[in-house]
């Protein structure tokens, strides 16, 4: 599913009207019919409707919306926040068109009263070209409707929201469904600007294929279909070494969790072979919790991976390296990192401490093989020098950047999920929910992603599906335990009935 930019499009609905000669007031006809479908699965016989209208085209979508409404026998009514003297075009038609046929239109004086009156609003006061904060008369209409505690749908986005990067201002509209046209938009999926627009429904417009092919649309997400899709084969004729070996260096010695959920995620995920690299304070707890690894004891010093503990040789037998979780800090750390990772001569992927124990990011251009790295908000402060607060104002442009800069493949994990490639290609994640926010969870990320890697799919699309099968996890372990109860471990439990209920 491609998820385009606000002014991508505009340039789309621009192209459409003037290229292939579609007017744009049937695209505005399409939008309004869309909505309606809305309304009508939400309506009662004597449902009253009030389509709150800004002056600009998603004003006129509302006008629009209210005309079909009126024609379809249903109570409805505007109020129209906005100057009649400054409409113009598209939405000026359907103004004038709702006059004629008698539909009440009413100020913002009356919004109390309007409000009140009706059963469901239609926010159609801002669309996809708003960005900022919202003036008067609109910020107290918006405050006004969130407190009506009337259903709302909103359309293309919710009022408020910057469909650029899903920035919301305090006065943005709580709706509790948006109906979005031909793509979603940025400021509909990632936060706050997703949860403002509630439930989320895409709708074709009539907008051309070869016009929504024109225009670079470099930003998706998966739908089931598209991940069952990549999920990698699992040949008949086949044994562990035809799913890979992965080399999995994780877990200090009082951090001995993260060797072992990172390896049973790969397990989980169809690794033919884990080998679990730990030190030797960790030994028998691998053994006994995850026995079909192949446990391998390292040089430590101090509980801690150092220098000594990479063996060069063995290490040629990985197909796949994964390492970084719960393997602590320090100067030894920093050094072991350094050899393996100028050493390695397959794809490392590199979460947690790994990245804490980078000092010079040069390194990772310098590698063999593309890595892929994992970090969370805070890990991406200390490798860009932004504040946490940056990066989560532009999850997007942040790790597409560093991405292009340091030649990897950036799983930038939040609430959406941010995956860059260095080509300028972003996956969000979509899946998944707050019952996930626990300790442990990235290191289920890491295994599910480097096992898949080890199946031989490319890194960026390994990390796509990889945050795709987490999130499903996720979500069908708080199904089962509620948000408050999930432990990383009941990600690891449940990465099989994700895989599963994907393929089917």
């Amino acid at each position: 599913m491609k998820i385009a930019y606000g002014s991508q499009m505009r340039e789309m609905d621009s192209k459409t009207s003037s290229e292939y000669l579609i007017p744009s007031i049937v695209l505005m006809e399409n939008a309004a019919a869309a909505i309606l479908d809305r309304c009508l699965e939400k309506a009662m016989p004597k449902t009253r409707f009030l389509c709150v209208c800004g002056g600009g085209n998603n004003g006129g979508d509302g006008f629009a919306v209210a005309r079909l409404l009126f024609i379809n026998g249903y109570s409805v009514a505007i109020l129209f926040v906005g100057k009649e003297e400054k409409l113009k075009g598209d939405a000026l038609i359907n103004f004038k068109a709702d006059e004629k046929i008698g539909i009440e239109i009413e100020k913002e004086e009356k919004t109390m009263e309007m409000l009140e009156k009706s059963d469901i609003v239609i926010d159609a006061v801002f669309g996809t070209g708003f960005s900022g904060v919202p003036r008067e008369p609109q910020a107290s209409v918006i405050k006004a409707m969130n407190e009506s505690g009337k259903y709302i749908i909103s359309v293309d986005i919710a009022s408020g929201v910057d469909s650029q990067n899903g920035h919301a201002s305090e006065f943005s509209v709580n709706a509790d469904e948006t109906v979005t046209f031909e793509m979603a938009k940025i400021g509909n999926i990632l936060y706050p600007g997703a949860e403002k627009c509630g439930k989320l429904t895409v709708a074709k417009i009539s907008i051309p294929r070869a016009v929504s092919e024109s225009v670079d649309v470099r930003i998706e997400a998966l739908t089931d279909s598209e991940a069952k899709k990549l999920l990698p084969a699992r040949k008949k004729r086949s044994n562990k070494g035809t799913f890979g070996k992965l080399f999995v260096f994780a877990g200090s010695k009082n951090m001995f969790g993260a060797a072992f959920l990172c390896g049973k995620a790969a397990y989980e995920t169809g690794c033919g072979l884990v080998y679990s690299c730990v030190v030797n304070e960790n030994l028998e707890r691998i053994q006994i919790s995850l026995p079909e690894a192949v446990a391998k004891p390292v040089v430590s010093k101090n509980g801690k991976f150092c220098a000594e503990s990479l063996d060069t040789e063995d290490l040629k037998n990985a197909d796949i390296i994964a390492v970084g979780p719960g393997i602590g800090r320090g100067k030894d750390v920093t050094e072991f990192i350094e050899k393996l990772l100028l050493e390695a001569e397959v794809p490392c992927l590199i979460d947690a401490d790994g990245l804490n124990a980078i000092e010079n990011k040069e390194i990772l251009k310098n590698m063999k093989c593309m890595p892929v790295i994992t970090p969370h908000p805070g890990e991406m402060s200390r490798l860009t020098g932004k504040s946490i607060g940056e990066i989560l104002d532009d999850t997007i442009n942040v790790a597409e950047n560093f991405a292009k800069e340091y030649n990897c493949v950036v799983v930038l994990k939040d609430a959406r999920t941010i995956i860059a490639s260095p080509d300028g290609h972003v996956y969000i994640n979509m899946t998944g929910n707050e019952s996930m926010a626990k300790g442990g969870s990235g290191d289920v990320l890491s295994g599910i992603i480097a096992a898949l890697m080890c199946q031989k799919m490319d890194a960026f699309h390994a990390a796509a599906l990889g945050a795709y099968i987490h999130g499903r996890s996720g979500e069908i372990a708080s199904e089962k335990r509620g948000s408050y109860s999930v432990l990383a471990s009941d990600l690891c439990e449940n990465v099989g009935g994700a895989i599963k209920s994907i393929s089917l």
